[in-house]
């Protein structure tokens, strides 16, 4: 008993190191690709003194709960309020308790918990998941839209008209966002800042690039139409490269999904053949503790299994 005690310490141990150095790594990276947009956008100002300009430093102060969930609803394009959330969050948080502790027979604190930790995760994965897609489909349009803004440039058109071109003849995340930066130099703000203010929402290294791009031709007087019509084209190549890249890791990637489906369809099955074998695992403290242990490295190989056939294009 003390040998398999030993062993389950270090099994834990040894699993909340991997998932702490994996975290850890990431957030690493995330902060250096970060500080390199930061450091493009970012622009030395002239020694007359002006209005100060809104730059990728000058994030907005986000301290409460419901400003957070506000910027994380700007970014999926869902039509949804904080309060839709927190009434969807409650309403899941009941029906779970109540499922958990009348049907389930759990201890009411142990259902508490579910009840408290399960809905919030959900939302969060959803919200995540519906930003991503909003970010990819924004995308997915901005060399196009980059060609029609360019074109009305090159007509002799000025940012404003040609940006109202842009919302006019495109649609979904791209026209939305476009529109709302049209507002924004309607209203007089420069076209580097506006940009900079729709870096903020998407953080996307394609919108970087445009703003990095259009804010150096803004400062040196460059020929914006050409700047708008090679970026376009790179988007394009980009967009090509991370469409192979994907292809290339699909095997990976349907390699993470069979391992991590695997055990679980023999266990469903075990349980149809002879569902007193997997008792012990759901009865027994040290099934318990085997099974969570078992879930907790299935988890732990399907994100390191997902993090290596994705590639950051």
């Amino acid at each position: 008993m003390s040998l398999f005690l030993i062993l389950l310490t270090a099994c834990i141990v040894t699993f909340t190191a991997l998932v702490l150095c994996v975290l850890v790594h990431t957030d690493r990276t995330r902060r250096r690709h970060q500080a390199r947009m930061q450091r493009g956008l970012v622009r030395p100002g002239p020694a007359a003194p002006k209005p100060p300009r809104r730059t990728v430093r000058d994030t907005p102060d986000i301290t409460g709960l419901t400003p957070r969930i506000e910027a994380l609803l700007e970014q999926t394009g869902l039509r949804l309020t904080p309060t839709d959330i927190c009434i969807q969050v409650a309403i899941a948080a009941l029906s779970i308790y109540g499922l958990a502790v009348l049907y389930a027979g759990l201890n009411p604190l142990i259902a508490l918990v579910l009840a408290v930790a399960l809905p919030v995760l959900l939302a969060l994965v959803v919200l995540r998941h519906a930003r991503a897609r909003y970010r990819a489909a924004f995308t997915e349009g901005l060399p196009e839209a980059l060609d029609i803004f360019a074109r009305g440039l090159r007509a002799g058109r000025p940012i404003a008209d040609s940006l109202r071109i842009v919302v006019d003849t495109t649609t979904g995340p791209v026209q939305a966002e476009f529109a709302r930066t049209h507002g924004e130099i309607c209203l007089g703000t420069a076209l580097p800042d506006s940009l900079a203010a729709l870096y903020q929402r998407l953080r996307t290294a394609e919108i970087g690039f445009f703003a990095v791009a259009t804010a150096l031709q803004a400062d040196s007087g460059g020929n914006l139409v050409e700047t708008l019509e090679n970026l376009a084209e790179q988007l394009r190549e980009r967009r090509k490269l991370r469409k192979k890249a994907r292809a290339l890791s699909s095997e990976a990637r349907a390699s993470a999904m069979i391992l991590a489906a695997l055990p679980f369809c023999i266990a469903l099955a075990l349980f149809v053949l002879n569902g007193a074998y997997l008792k012990p695992l759901f009865t027994d403290p040290r099934g318990q503790v085997m099974a969570a242990v078992a879930l907790t490295s299935v988890a732990l190989g399907v994100f390191v299994m997902a993090r290596m056939g994705r590639a950051d294009v």
